[in-house]
């Protein structure tokens, strides 16, 4: 078996979307952005995962890493495969302090064919998927965005639409 797959930048011509806040609980986005997946994207909680979870409690200024990965299946075929990294820090007096929001999201589409099936899959391809890829790449991006702007809506700072 063979694999054919295609994978497009959701943020294109970006590599990534990178959101900045500096303000009062930068951390807030931990308790909240779980119910951003499943609303934004309509998840359920076995499509999100938690890869990594870093908070230093020793100063005063605690600095904090989190990382985040989504998948969502638009077909047999398509998934959106997003990861969300979140770093900064937050002072424990004063709740202030700053945050770097940075978006990564993919477009996959991967097909495992045999020899006899690959030709079926292209002549299919060009007839009738291709176009329906194309639409679902849009649908993906408009979800990138408005998961941009409901992040923005968190910290009440306007956050650029991708094109």
């Amino acid at each position: 078996m063979t694999e054919i797959k295609f994978e497009d930048n959701l943020t294109y011509p970006k590599e990534k979307e990178t959101i900045k806040f500096k303000g009062e609980e930068p951390f807030k986005i931990y308790y909240k952005i779980g119910n951003l997946f499943k609303d934004v994207f309509e998840l359920s909680g076995k499509d999100i995962f938690e890869r990594k979870l870093k908070w230093d409690s020793t100063s005063e200024d605690k600095p904090f890493y989190v990382k985040w990965e989504i998948e969502k299946k638009i077909d047999t075929w398509t998934k959106i495969f997003v990861t969300v990294v979140v770093q900064g820090s937050q002072n424990s007096a004063t709740r202030k302090g700053n945050i770097i929001i940075t978006i990564v999201p993919a477009f996959i589409t991967k097909v495992e064919t045999g020899f006899l099936q690959r030709t079926f899959w292209w002549l299919y391809y060009f007839i009738f998927y291709k176009k329906k890829r194309i639409h679902d790449f849009y649908f993906a991006k408009n979800l990138i965005n408005k998961f941009k702007i409901e992040i923005g809506k968190l910290y009440g700072i306007e956050v650029e639409e991708s094109l």
